[in-house]
């Protein structure tokens, strides 16, 4: 699979939220918030039709069944095999999920670039108090809201001033995804709000881990799709409410910024955002 399949696809795919575990998901090492969904049994699905992945899920149940992915973290397409089941859940009634995942229909076009690299780490901060690891920490999303560009991320810290704001942080050293709890404010004794340094922009994105290491850590049976997010669901806006199976949630449009705060990427990539 390489770029020719971009094209027939387009930039668009269901794009994997969350992972739960010991789903028919999870066995088939779909990596949650990197992965987007883009073929079914050979159907394409750049045109968001979540009743064609619904059907096609129902009608092969029980069955081994091609999924086509295309990973935001190591920039290319690849190919796992499902089989969707109600088996994996016995002991929760309510759980109707075939797979096991919360997806959403989004582009991945540039789905790469909006991470912020946690730099330096101030002692007591909140970041520390929440757990953020300085230099192998990578913000790569909020369920608050979608993170479409560098002042969104700002935008969303100042909103949730005093309030607790759940992050989606992924971390390089493990290879793994969490979700954190952070309370920004500036009554901590230091600078900023959140006591850390970011960096955003080409020299600040996920590096794509080397075929050895990958090799390694499959010897030692560690994958990312073994990692779910350990912190307690909590209500978040009705927008990003978590979709279960293939139902379709418009994207949230990016707040309004002003024009004196645009900056391009590659002029912000070498500067580090105290916050």
């Amino acid at each position: 699979m390489g770029g020719a399949q971009s094209s027939e696809q387009g930039q668009h795919g269901f794009h994997v939220l969350k992972v739960k575990e010991n789903s028919p998901a999870y066995h088939a090492g779909i990596e949650q918030f990197f992965d987007y969904i883009v073929k079914i049994n050979d159907i394409p699905l750049s045109n968001g039709d979540s009743k064609a992945l619904l059907q096609t899920l129902q009608e092969n149940e029980g069955k081994p069944l091609p999924i086509g992915l295309y990973s935001s973290k190591e920039q290319s397409f690849r190919e796992v095999i499902l089989t969707p089941s109600r088996d994996w859940h016995p002991n929760d009634p309510n759980e109707k999920s075939l797979i096991g995942c919360s997806i959403r229909f989004c582009s991945f076009e540039r789905a790469g670039e909006n991470v912020w690299h946690v730099l330096d780490v101030s002692p007591n901060s909140p970041a520390e108090m929440a757990g953020i690891i300085p230099y192998t920490d990578y913000i790569i999303g909020s369920p608050h809201m979608t993170l479409r560009n560098e002042d969104d991320f700002y935008s969303l810290v100042e909103e949730y001033l005093g309030k607790p704001l759940r992050l989606y942080l992924y971390n390089s050293e493990w290879d793994s995804c969490r979700e954190c709890i952070i309370v920004p404010n500036h009554e901590w004794g230091g600078s900023g709000s959140l006591g850390c340094d970011v960096g955003y922009g080409l020299l600040h994105r996920i590096p794509r881990r080397k075929k050895k290491e990958q090799n390694e850590r499959e010897e030692d049976s560690v994958n990312y799709s073994d990692t779910i997010f350990s912190a307690p669901d909590l209500p978040i806006s009705e927008e990003e409410a978590e979709l279960e199976e293939a139902k379709r949630t418009a994207l949230p449009p990016s707040p309004s910024l002003p024009e004196s705060k645009q900056a391009t990427e590659e002029a912000s990539s070498s500067n580090n955002e105290h916050q």
